[in-house]
């Protein structure tokens, strides 16, 4: 699938900011600049991408001082790391990064209530988007400079910089930079020598140094291609040139062009061709199919740390009938066989699964093996089959870095309800959902990774999807793509035209660990209506909740239900109806998009104090003093009524006569509203 990002969709999204999030009116002479550059330069692709506040934003000799990086600088001057999140759409997104380098933090947490746990959030949620949308990116975190002018700071700063860090190195592909220490004198305090005379932002010779600190992490032209493509796109829509199959009767591998490794053009990963390893092994008999890079080139993977390619099934294939996996050099020595069973326990059926085999496995059985003149990668039948097998393969590379990360981590899910046409398929790590009826598909996480999670359609939506959501969204939707937004799964509670009426629709999410807590972002969109089409949403696991939201021309909006657990077998029941407040004459109701976040201990909401009330609410706004993030309103029964991003303790909001708790990062209240 490519990444397709429609450059007027960017300007859009500049105007449509400014009207939803204050602190984009700050911007808009930045963003402009950066749409006419883009304009006049054409959008740049593949680069290190120099992403931050005014230290990257005043670095002017940036390309002159990395000759050997295509880096590009998208600095803007008194930005937060929420800004870049709320502008990813026109900072980062349009330039397929191969290497981020993330700057903020020192406005973050000078002169506001932000606490490095809260600036940590964001952090996590900005790398969190760029590894969504862009998984081979690698992203450098900068620390926060010492700056003499806020030494009031140094203590929040410091606690910043240390929670980085130990987030950094629970991933291969982030790395955190200390610029923090090689600024200060020998006696700790911050080296004036390297200011300018606001004592604020660095002169030549602190940038001297950021150059000296930061040039050994940059990706170069020579390290940003030094991942090894072995196959991404066949030449031929039907077979795969370099490759090679030999088959020994009565074991059968099916092939399109003889002795050649056919492809496919209905699934694929990327692109528009996989590889297709159609075969079954017969007691008595052998095969053996190979894949070379273009024009047989073999490569130097002696410093190079896994292999990564990509499988797919139309149905579930266990571990027992994947084939076994080795090298060959070019001069026709071989190392001994792995078994592909040992790096995935089954291929799960409708969804591309990620395999990662670590190259150090095969030196240790094959130590004297020539791993700098590598010219195929082998699959070899392993068992007998008891039917034959079909088993798709896209995107073979040789990673110089490992990808592998921390077990530990547990991944975000996001779900893509709609249509299966190229232009309306989510890249990346997404799960694209477009069987209405009976889909049943295995969901990979945020990382790539087979989550071991199911999702099943139980209650069908109607018979298709719609395309009429909007491409254009901000604020709290901002998690969502627009490829994402712009369709629907949908239904009609009232018979439509001679469509029977489609009262529900309901999936069922399998395969969950009942001691984790489940929390769900909802979207959905219908533009070009005037009606209200809100839909309700039900999740049922140990317990119950639901919420709403209305889709009529909602481009800023989503509605949330946290801390599910599963039910006794594994499960949480997602269903989808008309809301009540719902005027369509058809009751339509749209389910675009969800984002599933999974946590050990449920974020619950502290007892509330009498004396924590820092809430009112007057004219369609809700105070909350000087606080800028995120607030969760409830009702009194705890049912999710808003969520949202305040600005400067304001947040408009629609709120009736009652009682409401009102959830921020740093307080819970209790708010009566006559």
């Amino acid at each position: 699938m490519k990444r397709i990002f429609f450059f007027i969709v960017f300007i859009n999204l500049i105007f449509v900011a400014q009207s939803q999030y204050s602190r984009a009116s700050l911007w808009t002479s930045a963003m402009s600049n950066f749409a006419a550059q883009d304009t006049n330069d054409g959008v740049a692709s593949d680069v290190v991408l120099f992403a931050g506040s005014s230290t990257f934003t005043m670095w002017t000799g940036l390309k002159t001082d990395f000759p050997n990086s295509n880096v590009l600088n998208r600095g803007f001057g008194g930005s937060m790391m929420t800004d870049l999140i709320y502008f990813f759409d026109q900072v980062v997104a349009p330039y397929s990064p191969k290497q981020v380098v993330l700057y903020e933090g020192d406005n973050d947490l000078y002169g506001t209530t932000k606490t490095a746990d809260e600036f940590m959030d964001d952090v996590i949620t900005m790398t969190r988007m760029i590894n969504i949308y862009y998984p081979n990116a690698k992203i450098l975190l900068v620390s926060i400079k010492p700056s003499p002018s806020r030494t009031s700071a140094f203590t929040i700063y410091q606690a910043a910089n240390l929670l980085m860090k130990n987030y950094a190195d629970k991933y291969e592909y982030l790395t955190y930079v200390d610029t923090w220490t090689p600024m200060l004198s020998s006696d700790g305090t911050p080296d004036s020598s390297l200011f300018g005379s606001d004592l604020l932002h660095m002169n030549a010779t602190g940038y001297a140094l950021w150059k000296s600190i930061l040039e050994p992490y940059l990706l170069t032209s020579e390290t940003i291609n030094a991942d090894i493509s072995i196959f991404k796109e066949s030449s031929h829509p039907y077979y795969h040139d370099p490759s090679w199959v030999n088959a020994t009767a009565p074991s059968v591998f099916n092939t399109v062009q003889a002795g050649k490794i056919s492809t496919d053009s209905t699934y694929h990963y990327n692109g528009v061709t996989s590889l297709k390893l159609d075969y079954q092994g017969v007691e008595g008999g052998n095969w053996v199919a190979c894949v070379a890079a273009t024009d047989w080139i073999p490569s130097n993977i002696t410093n190079h740390k896994e292999l990564e390619f990509r499988v797919y099934s139309e149905n579930t294939i266990a571990d027992i009938d994947l084939p076994s996996i080795y090298l060959e050099s070019n001069t026709g020595t071989t190392t001994a066989r792995l078994l592909l069973s040992s790096y995935i326990d089954q291929i799960p059926a409708g969804v591309w699964s990620k395999v990662i085999i670590p190259l150090q496995d095969w030196k240790d059985i094959s130590p004297n093996f020539t791993y700098d003149n590598v010219k195929t990668i082998f699959y070899a039948q392993n068992n007998v089959n008891s039917s034959p097998i079909k088993i798709y393969v896209d995107d073979i590379t040789f990673n110089i870095n490992s990808t592998i990360i921390n077990p530990d981590a547990v991944g975000d899910i996001f779900i893509d309800f709609g249509s299966n046409a190229e232009s309306f398929l989510t890249p990346g790590n997404w799960n694209n959902i477009s069987d209405t009826q009976s889909a049943n598909q295995s969901l990979i996480d945020d990382m790539g990774d087979n989550s071991g999670i199911t999702l099943k359609i139980t209650d069908p939506f109607y018979n298709g999807y719609n395309t009429t959501g909007t491409a254009t969204i901000s604020a709290e939707a901002s998690i969502f793509p627009g490829t994402a937004t712009i369709d629907n799964f949908f239904g009609h509670s009232v018979v439509w035209g001679t469509v029977a009426a489609n009262p529900l629709g309901e999936f069922v999410l399998s395969g969950l660990d009942n001691t984790k807590y489940y929390s769900f972002s909802i979207f959905a969109s219908r533009t070009g209506v005037s009606d209200n089409r809100e839909a309700k949403y039900t999740i049922t696991g140990s317990t119950t909740a639901f919420t709403t939201l209305n889709s009529s021309n909602n481009t800023t909006e989503i509605t949330e239900i946290n801390n599910i657990q599963p039910n006794a077998q594994g499960e949480i029941i997602i269903k989808s109806e008309a809301g009540d407040n719902n005027n369509n004459s058809t009751k339509f109701f749209y389910l675009g998009a969800i984002k599933i976040s999974i946590v050990d201990n449920p974020n619950a909401v502290k007892q509330i104090s009498e004396n924590d009330n820092i809430a009112s609410y007057s004219n369609g706004v809700l105070k909350l003093n000087n606080y800028t993030g995120i607030v969760n309103i409830y009702d009194f029964t705890g049912k999710s009524i808003k969520t949202g991003q305040t600005v400067f303790g304001q947040f408009p909001v629609t709120l009736n006569n009652g009682t409401y708790i009102i959830k921020t990062s740093t307080n819970t209240s209790k708010l009566l509203v006559k």
